[in-house]
């Protein structure tokens, strides 16, 4: 391999895309630069593509560092042999200076991009476990006519793949396949889990056709587009029972975590943070003022009901830590317009309901920064969500399993009726498999659904790995099972939104060194007592003010069930609910959608969680099969 100038290139956030076509048919100019611009807004600073003989690659770029047009991808070795489109980054870039350059390589940047191509051409996919970061890239090998495929550890930068039969396609979201003309069907296999679980985990989406490259793998394909051979080069379990022995685990977290908010700091352009005033976000600009970094920024959603609005924790935190403060509330019709464009963006149905909250602060941040820190993560890392709580000790669950025999009558609250529910399953594994589950077997029953799919292989496979790292703690059993669907899902919400309006989001909290090595402590630091998060509340926690470390969970939640009812185009939405061609799918097709939509109008609390699956479902469906793509803005339409 030559060793030689490379043309300058730059750490960016990006959208790639590419096929290769079977039989060596020639690739098409024209369908690479469609499904390349179909991601303009994850990199909308330049679009690239490059073709050989049946292969194309294709590149968005977002600039973050270098920011020349010298950095454009795709981006090629001097000899020619290897091709690399590559959207994400890699923090500790720097470390592999002195090691390439004794090997021979010459650097002319100060670029990740440079140093994973070199890392790529000298060791393979033996470099991937020392690389810190997130990434999704494609590398093509000339010599070999080898092209793989690679996803970070924790699924952080998405990619999709297409084996369609004219070749072999990848993208980083899927609706690149779409303009490229592949079919755009909806996988009715799918859909029990999507029904029941709210999301597809593994490799499965919604469409026919249309597979995610799990987090942690890699894919080769070979033959021009016709082999391929797929491997998984990061084992969360196995690194956990192989890391040695933490000392001192409070100063380790608290030095871990200041380690991975530096890394994540570098940029040249300007970072803000996405602070809602909860501990986890709150420690994210903690590190960053008590590490001396200027200029900085937070971004918070506010609402108007108090119940949902913590604004006024974050404004406080912000001004007594230096960083300019941007609050935005977003109402009504505005917040339907940014829920469209989130489940456009999100090309599969939305499931954590806040999309266009997090779509609209993005845009608000964009004009101002260009990356912006979360965070995402800590809850499944730490153990910090309520309903980890009842699978802690023992002897809680034991006295909560008791709720089963109280008659419903007995329960007013919602949340105890719903406790009711979940433990008549009378199933510790089903428990842990549906713990963010809003439905569950007992209400699939009551809505006339008595055939479904309800245990997925790859959900029964993670808990199975689960057991051995963790074999005694169901607790920790189910924050790992966590850590590899709930999160994967989050990372997606992050990933559409963020870079829907062209916003890099890094998360500290999923550092490779912080997640492994919490991972591998004993399970006295993980206590779900208050907040939960005993690492966090006993490092950092400890210097935070006590309006925030003291202050209820709140999290982004939006109040649906009162904008479905009062806002007249939601209104609207509900009241056509049953015309809907989702409902003559299954298992959607077997729901009284009349009788549903009536009990949430006369009990909005107890019919909420059905109503809220079956109505964003819905709107997702009219909004990619019922509606077509030139459609102006639904409510300017009206």
């Amino acid at each position: 391999v030559l060793k030689s100038f490379i043309p300058k290139i730059c750490l960016i956030m990006c959208g790639i895309v590419g096929f290769w076509n079977y039989n060596n048919q020639p690739a098409s100019s024209d369908l690479i630069f469609k499904m390349r611009e179909s991601l303009q807004h994850r990199g909308p600073d330049a679009g690239a593509h490059w073709i050989d003989g049946a292969l194309a690659l294709g590149h968005r770029r977002l600039s973050i560092i270098d920011l020349s047009d010298s950095a454009n991808q795709p981006f090629h070795s001097p000899c020619g042999n290897f091709t690399l489109v590559f959207n994400g980054e890699i923090f500790n870039y720097q470390i592999f200076y002195p090691e390439l350059k004794r090997k021979g390589y010459v650097f002319n940047t100060t670029s990740d991009t440079e140093v994973l191509l070199f890392l790529l051409m000298e060791y393979g996919l033996d470099a991937l476990s020392r690389l810190n970061g997130f990434f999704a890239f494609a590398f093509f090998d000339r010599g070999r006519q080898e092209l793989t495929l690679v996803r970070d550890r924790f699924g952080v930068k998405p990619l999709f793949y297409f084996p369609s039969d004219h070749g072999f396609y990848f993208a980083s979201e899927a609706k690149a396949f779409f303009v490229a003309d592949m079919a755009k069907e909806i996988e009715e296999e799918n859909l029990d889990e999507l029904f029941l679980y709210r999301f597809n985990a593994g490799k499965n989406s919604v469409f026919k056709n249309v597979y995610k490259l799990l987090p942690g793998h890699w894919m080769k394909i070979t033959e021009s587009g016709k082999r391929k051979e797929e491997g998984r080069w990061f084992h969360l379990g196995e690194q956990i029972l192989a890391r040695k022995e933490i000392k001192n685990p409070l100063e380790w977290f608290e030095e871990t975590f200041h380690q991975s908010i530096k890394l994540r700091m570098i940029a040249d352009v300007k970072v803000g943070t996405l602070l809602s005033g909860g501990l986890d976000s709150s420690s994210t600009l903690f590190s960053q003022a008590k590490q001396g970094f200027n200029d900085l920024s937070s971004w918070n959603v506010a609402f108007s009901d108090t119940r949902h609005d913590e604004s006024h924790l974050a404004r406080q935190l912000s001004g007594s830590l230096g960083a300019s403060f941007n609050s935005f509330e977003f109402k009504e019709e505005e917040l339907v317009n940014l829920t469209r464009d989130a489940i456009r963006h999100h090309d599969e149905p939305i499931m954590h309901f806040s999309d266009g909250h997090l779509l609209g602060i993005s845009r608000k941040a964009k004009e101002k920064v260009s990356v912006l820190l979360s965070g995402e993560g800590a809850d499944e890392i730490l153990g910090g969500y309520v309903r980890y709580k009842i699978h802690d000790r023992e002897m809680r669950y034991r006295l909560l399993s008791l709720i089963r025999f109280i008659p419903d009558r007995w329960l007013k609250n919602e949340r105890l009726r719903k406790m009711k529910r979940y433990l008549q399953m009378n199933n510790r594994e089903a428990e842990i498999l549906m713990n963010a589950n809003e439905l569950y077997p007992s209400d699939l029953q009551n809505l006339g659904i008595n055939a479904a799919k309800l245990l997925e292989e790859y959900r029964i496979g993670i808990l199975e790995e689960a057991k051995k790292v963790y074999p005694k703690n169901r607790y920790r059993q189910l924050l790992y099972l966590e850590q590899h669907t709930h999160l994967y899902t989050l990372n997606d919400r992050n990933d559409r939104t963020t870079m829907g309006a062209s916003i890099e989001c890094r998360d500290p909290f999923l550092d490779p060194n912080l997640v492994v090595g919490t991972g591998s402590l004993p399970d006295s630091y993980f206590r779900s007592e208050g907040k939960g998060k005993y690492l966090l509340m006993n490092s950092i926690g400890k210097q935070l003010p006590d309006y925030i470390t003291k202050h209820r969970k709140v999290g982004l939640s939006v109040p649906w069930e009162t904008l479905i009812l009062n806002q007249p185009y939601l209104r609207e939405i509900l009241e056509d609910l049953p015309k809907s061609g989702l409902f003559s799918l299954k298992p959607y097709c077997y729901l009284d959608v009349a009788g549903i939509v009536n009990g949430f109008k006369k009990d909005p609390i107890k019919y909420y969680p059905i109503i809220r699956q079956v109505y964003f479902t819905a709107w997702w469906y009219r909004i990619h099969f019922e509606i077509k793509e030139n459609e102006v803005s639904l409510l300017q339409t009206r």
